[in-house]
Protein backbone atom coordinates (compact mmCIF):
# COMPACT_ATOMS: atom_id res chain seq x y z
CA UNK A 1 0.00 0.00 0.00
CA UNK A 2 1.19 3.65 -1.13
CA UNK A 3 2.79 5.47 2.13
CA UNK A 4 0.26 8.06 1.63
CA UNK A 5 -2.95 5.63 2.28
CA UNK A 6 -0.87 3.68 4.82
CA UNK A 7 -0.44 7.37 7.04
CA UNK A 8 -3.96 8.02 6.69
CA UNK A 9 -5.30 4.66 7.70
CA UNK A 10 -2.49 5.08 11.09
CA UNK A 11 -3.79 8.63 11.60
CA UNK A 12 -7.40 7.33 12.03
CA UNK A 13 -6.27 4.34 14.18
CA UNK A 14 -4.82 6.55 16.42
CA UNK A 15 -6.89 9.47 16.51
CA UNK A 16 -11.06 7.45 16.22
CA UNK A 17 -10.50 4.05 14.73
CA UNK A 18 -14.34 3.12 15.38
CA UNK A 19 -15.87 6.06 13.51
CA UNK A 20 -13.28 6.01 11.08
CA UNK A 21 -14.22 2.11 10.02
CA UNK A 22 -18.15 3.61 10.16
CA UNK A 23 -18.35 7.01 9.83
CA UNK A 24 -21.57 8.53 11.36
CA UNK A 25 -20.89 11.95 12.02
CA UNK A 26 -23.07 11.65 15.24
CA UNK A 27 -20.32 8.92 16.43
CA UNK A 28 -17.38 11.34 15.66
CA UNK A 29 -14.88 11.92 18.50
CA UNK A 30 -14.76 8.32 20.20
CA UNK A 31 -18.82 8.20 20.33
CA UNK A 32 -19.16 4.45 19.12
CA UNK A 33 -20.49 2.16 21.42
CA UNK A 34 -18.55 -0.84 21.38
CA UNK A 35 -21.29 -3.06 21.57
CA UNK A 36 -23.60 -1.06 18.81
CA UNK A 37 -20.50 -0.97 16.81
CA UNK A 38 -19.86 -4.38 16.86
CA UNK A 39 -23.57 -5.76 16.30
CA UNK A 40 -23.52 -4.12 13.14
CA UNK A 41 -20.82 -5.87 12.12
CA UNK A 42 -23.68 -9.34 13.30
CA UNK A 43 -26.30 -7.51 11.13
CA UNK A 44 -24.22 -7.03 7.92
CA UNK A 45 -22.66 -10.75 7.65
CA UNK A 46 -26.10 -11.68 8.31
CA UNK A 47 -27.46 -9.92 5.02
CA UNK A 48 -24.73 -10.86 3.01
CA UNK A 49 -24.74 -14.88 4.28
CA UNK A 50 -28.76 -14.18 3.12
CA UNK A 51 -27.85 -12.93 0.32
CA UNK A 52 -25.74 -15.92 -0.58
CA UNK A 53 -28.11 -18.62 0.63
CA UNK A 54 -30.95 -17.35 -0.96
CA UNK A 55 -28.59 -16.92 -4.64
CA UNK A 56 -28.45 -20.87 -4.24
CA UNK A 57 -24.81 -20.91 -2.96
CA UNK A 58 -23.00 -23.31 -0.68
CA UNK A 59 -20.39 -21.68 1.60
CA UNK A 60 -17.54 -23.96 3.25
CA UNK A 61 -17.14 -22.33 6.83
CA UNK A 62 -13.72 -23.92 7.71
CA UNK A 63 -11.81 -20.61 6.77
CA UNK A 64 -12.33 -16.98 6.21
CA UNK A 65 -10.70 -13.61 4.99
CA UNK A 66 -11.74 -10.17 6.31
CA UNK A 67 -9.31 -7.68 3.94
CA UNK A 68 -9.15 -4.39 5.38
CA UNK A 69 -10.39 -5.63 8.62
CA UNK A 70 -10.13 -2.49 10.71
CA UNK A 71 -11.33 -3.12 14.68
CA UNK A 72 -12.58 -6.02 13.64
CA UNK A 73 -16.21 -5.38 12.83
CA UNK A 74 -16.87 -8.21 10.51
CA UNK A 75 -13.89 -10.08 12.00
CA UNK A 76 -15.86 -11.21 15.12
CA UNK A 77 -18.97 -12.00 13.51
CA UNK A 78 -16.80 -13.97 11.08
CA UNK A 79 -15.47 -15.85 14.18
CA UNK A 80 -18.40 -17.10 15.33
CA UNK A 81 -19.20 -18.98 12.16
CA UNK A 82 -16.00 -20.04 10.96
CA UNK A 83 -12.91 -22.12 12.14
CA UNK A 84 -10.33 -19.57 11.54
CA UNK A 85 -10.39 -15.90 10.47
CA UNK A 86 -7.65 -14.29 8.80
CA UNK A 87 -7.94 -10.60 9.06
CA UNK A 88 -5.80 -8.41 6.97
CA UNK A 89 -5.23 -4.54 7.08
CA UNK A 90 -2.53 -2.09 6.51
CA UNK A 91 -3.03 0.14 9.68
CA UNK A 92 -0.88 -1.00 12.55
CA UNK A 93 -2.69 1.24 15.15
CA UNK A 94 -5.95 -0.25 13.83
CA UNK A 95 -5.08 -3.68 14.60
CA UNK A 96 -3.83 -2.37 17.68
CA UNK A 97 -7.52 -1.54 18.61
CA UNK A 98 -8.70 -4.79 16.94
CA UNK A 99 -6.41 -7.48 18.89
CA UNK A 100 -7.25 -5.19 22.31
CA UNK A 101 -11.07 -5.57 21.57
CA UNK A 102 -11.11 -9.11 20.35
CA UNK A 103 -8.60 -10.62 22.82
CA UNK A 104 -11.60 -13.47 23.84
CA UNK A 105 -11.91 -14.54 20.65
CA UNK A 106 -9.19 -16.95 19.64
CA UNK A 107 -9.75 -18.07 16.06
CA UNK A 108 -8.86 -14.87 14.12
CA UNK A 109 -5.15 -13.93 13.55
CA UNK A 110 -4.90 -10.28 12.57
CA UNK A 111 -2.00 -9.74 10.78
CA UNK A 112 -0.73 -6.48 9.14
CA UNK A 113 0.10 -6.25 5.41
CA UNK A 114 1.52 -3.42 3.84
CA UNK A 115 2.47 -5.49 0.44
CA UNK A 116 0.11 -4.58 -2.51
CA UNK A 117 -0.90 -7.92 -2.68
CA UNK A 118 -1.89 -10.85 -0.60
CA UNK A 119 1.32 -13.12 -1.09
CA UNK A 120 1.21 -13.38 3.01
CA UNK A 121 -2.00 -15.82 2.15
CA UNK A 122 -1.70 -19.21 0.19
CA UNK A 123 -3.25 -19.82 -3.36
CA UNK A 124 -6.85 -22.26 -2.79
CA UNK A 125 -7.09 -21.29 0.73
CA UNK A 126 -9.43 -19.46 2.36
CA UNK A 127 -13.16 -20.44 1.50
CA UNK A 128 -14.91 -17.23 1.95
CA UNK A 129 -13.59 -13.70 1.43
CA UNK A 130 -15.28 -10.99 2.68
CA UNK A 131 -14.66 -6.90 2.27
CA UNK A 132 -16.87 -3.97 3.28
CA UNK A 133 -15.84 -0.44 2.94
CA UNK A 134 -12.36 -0.84 1.84
CA UNK A 135 -11.68 -1.19 -1.90
CA UNK A 136 -13.52 1.80 -2.04
CA UNK A 137 -10.86 3.85 -1.02
CA UNK A 138 -8.30 2.57 -3.40
CA UNK A 139 -7.64 4.06 -7.20
CA UNK A 140 -9.27 1.64 -9.86
CA UNK A 141 -6.47 -0.24 -10.70
CA UNK A 142 -5.62 -1.44 -7.17
CA UNK A 143 -8.72 -2.17 -6.85
CA UNK A 144 -8.53 -4.45 -9.78
CA UNK A 145 -5.34 -5.93 -8.41
CA UNK A 146 -6.83 -7.01 -5.14
CA UNK A 147 -9.39 -8.86 -6.71
CA UNK A 148 -7.69 -11.35 -8.41
CA UNK A 149 -5.87 -11.74 -4.90
CA UNK A 150 -9.02 -12.53 -3.63
CA UNK A 151 -9.45 -15.15 -6.65
CA UNK A 152 -6.50 -16.25 -6.57
CA UNK A 153 -6.45 -17.51 -3.05
CA UNK A 154 -10.03 -18.78 -2.76
CA UNK A 155 -10.84 -22.49 -2.81
CA UNK A 156 -12.47 -24.51 -5.50
CA UNK A 157 -16.32 -23.51 -4.60
CA UNK A 158 -14.81 -20.90 -2.19
CA UNK A 159 -17.10 -17.57 -2.41
CA UNK A 160 -16.09 -14.04 -2.71
CA UNK A 161 -18.58 -11.03 -1.50
CA UNK A 162 -17.61 -7.49 -1.93
CA UNK A 163 -18.42 -4.21 -1.71
CA UNK A 164 -17.09 -1.18 -3.15
CA UNK A 165 -18.50 2.02 -5.49
CA UNK A 166 -19.03 1.91 -8.96
CA UNK A 167 -20.26 5.24 -9.99
CA UNK A 168 -20.86 8.99 -9.30
CA UNK A 169 -24.60 9.13 -7.89
CA UNK A 170 -26.53 11.70 -9.45
CA UNK A 171 -28.78 11.95 -7.46
CA UNK A 172 -27.26 13.44 -4.72
CA UNK A 173 -25.05 17.12 -4.44
CA UNK A 174 -22.35 15.48 -3.33
CA UNK A 175 -22.59 13.60 -6.63
CA UNK A 176 -22.18 16.54 -8.33
CA UNK A 177 -19.68 18.01 -6.21
CA UNK A 178 -17.21 14.90 -6.85
CA UNK A 179 -17.70 15.35 -10.41
CA UNK A 180 -16.81 18.28 -10.96
CA UNK A 181 -14.02 18.76 -8.16
CA UNK A 182 -13.43 14.85 -6.99
CA UNK A 183 -11.78 14.20 -3.63
CA UNK A 184 -10.51 17.28 -3.25
CA UNK A 185 -14.09 18.80 -3.38
CA UNK A 186 -15.46 16.27 -0.83
CA UNK A 187 -12.50 17.24 1.46
CA UNK A 188 -13.84 20.23 1.31
CA UNK A 189 -17.33 19.50 2.08
CA UNK A 190 -16.42 17.37 4.79
CA UNK A 191 -14.18 19.92 6.43
CA UNK A 192 -17.08 22.20 6.49
CA UNK A 193 -19.60 19.25 7.77
CA UNK A 194 -17.62 18.26 10.53
CA UNK A 195 -14.66 21.02 11.17
CA UNK A 196 -11.74 18.60 10.66
CA UNK A 197 -10.22 17.40 7.45
CA UNK A 198 -11.77 15.14 5.05
CA UNK A 199 -8.70 12.46 4.15
CA UNK A 200 -10.62 9.29 3.31
CA UNK A 201 -10.22 9.55 -0.73
CA UNK A 202 -13.15 7.55 -2.44
CA UNK A 203 -12.73 5.70 -5.98
CA UNK A 204 -15.41 4.10 -8.36
CA UNK A 205 -14.52 1.25 -10.08
CA UNK A 206 -17.19 0.54 -13.12
CA UNK A 207 -19.78 -2.63 -12.13
CA UNK A 208 -18.85 -3.80 -15.72
CA UNK A 209 -15.33 -4.19 -14.77
CA UNK A 210 -15.49 -5.74 -11.47
CA UNK A 211 -17.50 -8.49 -13.13
CA UNK A 212 -15.01 -8.80 -16.28
CA UNK A 213 -12.47 -9.07 -13.81
CA UNK A 214 -13.74 -11.90 -11.92
CA UNK A 215 -15.21 -13.61 -14.72
CA UNK A 216 -11.96 -13.20 -16.24
CA UNK A 217 -10.51 -14.94 -13.17
CA UNK A 218 -12.94 -18.17 -13.80
CA UNK A 219 -15.31 -17.05 -10.82
CA UNK A 220 -19.07 -17.24 -11.22
CA UNK A 221 -21.40 -14.25 -10.78
CA UNK A 222 -24.50 -15.44 -8.36
CA UNK A 223 -25.36 -12.10 -6.85
CA UNK A 224 -24.76 -8.68 -7.49
CA UNK A 225 -27.37 -5.72 -5.56
CA UNK A 226 -27.13 -1.98 -5.74
CA UNK A 227 -27.11 -0.33 -2.65
CA UNK A 228 -29.90 1.86 -2.78
CA UNK A 229 -29.40 5.69 -3.62
CA UNK A 230 -29.23 7.99 -0.66
CA UNK A 231 -26.72 10.47 0.39
CA UNK A 232 -23.73 9.38 -0.92
CA UNK A 233 -21.55 11.04 -3.49
CA UNK A 234 -20.81 7.46 -5.16
CA UNK A 235 -23.65 4.32 -6.07
CA UNK A 236 -22.15 1.47 -4.08
CA UNK A 237 -22.61 -2.24 -5.36
CA UNK A 238 -22.42 -5.56 -3.37
CA UNK A 239 -20.84 -8.42 -5.65
CA UNK A 240 -20.98 -11.93 -5.01
CA UNK A 241 -18.96 -14.46 -7.14
CA UNK A 242 -18.37 -18.31 -6.54
CA UNK A 243 -14.70 -20.42 -7.62
CA UNK A 244 -16.18 -23.18 -9.69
Amino acid sequence: MTDRIQDQWEQLGKSDPYWAVLTNPRMKGGKWDPAAFFTTGEQELNSVLQSIKQAGGDLNTDSALDFGCGVGRLSRALAKRFRQITAVDVSASMLAEARRANQHIDNIAFIHNTATDLSIILDNSIDFVLTSKVLQHMPKDRQQKYIREFCRILRPQGIISMQTQSRVNFFSWKGWVYLLAGNHGLHIVHRWRTGTPGIMNVYPIPRRTVLATLQQEGLNIIHTRQSPRRRYALIHHWYIAQKP
